[in-house]
């Protein structure tokens, strides 16, 4: 079956079409399921991701209608698309500006940002001024819902509050060491284990 359903307890009627990429353009992809070709906005990273694809593609949707327009929005994961989501909450954030945040920042990235609170992090991103990463850091900061997927950003700063650390504290040394991880280029498989660990030198040394 192309089209997958969400269970009776989702939010989503249509969560995901699975079919073969046809095309893929500078701000989405286009995806064929039976005889219906389906024109989805999505992310840099998804749109990579399905660039070339020879086997068919699941990507996870989610479908905007309002009175004057009706968009289909397709992510690569539950969790890319949970983001896209939670910065929808923002007052201001549209669908354009969330998938430009998301294509800049990542979801390795953003929910790291998000949770530790990085203003200057959020600033820094394709048209996000300080205000506006204020903003979204009153509305989202420590309530990141990521359906299924777990935030590896607050597992991080989780593991170390566990350790016995102070949490303010906890957040600025994950937001330092993530800003050094990145800097050094660390491999994307190994990231998270890398943070947590430059984490606790730096509160040890405290």
């Amino acid at each position: 079956m192309p089209l997958q359903f969400a269970r009776s307890t989702g939010d989503f009627v249509l969560n995901s079409l699975t079919g073969a990429v046809t095309e893929t353009t500078a701000h989405g992809v286009r995806l064929q399921t039976g005889g219906v070709e389906w024109d989805l906005e999505t992310t840099a990273q998804t749109i990579a991701a399905c660039a070339g694809a020879r086997e068919p593609m699941r990507l996870f949707v989610y479908l905007l209608h309002r009175e004057d327009v009706m968009k289909l929005f397709g992510f690569v994961s539950i969790a890319e698309r949970a983001l896209f989501l939670e910065l929808m909450k923002v007052s201001g954030i549209g669908p354009k500006q969330a998938l430009r945040i998301l294509s800049a920042a990542g979801t390795e990235r953003l929910p790291l940002i998000l949770e530790t609170g990085d203003v200057d992090g959020l600033a820094s991103l394709p048209g996000i001024g300080r205000k506006t990463a204020q903003k979204i850091l009153v509305t989202l900061q420590g309530k990141l819902t990521l359906g299924d997927e777990p935030s590896a950003a607050g597992e991080i700063v989780s593991a170390l509050i566990d350790m016995g650390f102070d949490r303010k504290a906890a957040q600025t040394a994950a937001a330092d060491a993530e800003r050094a991880v990145l800097a050094a280029d660390v491999p994307a498989d190994a990231r998270e284990a890398e943070i947590l660990r430059r984490a606790i030198i730096a509160l040890s040394a405290r």
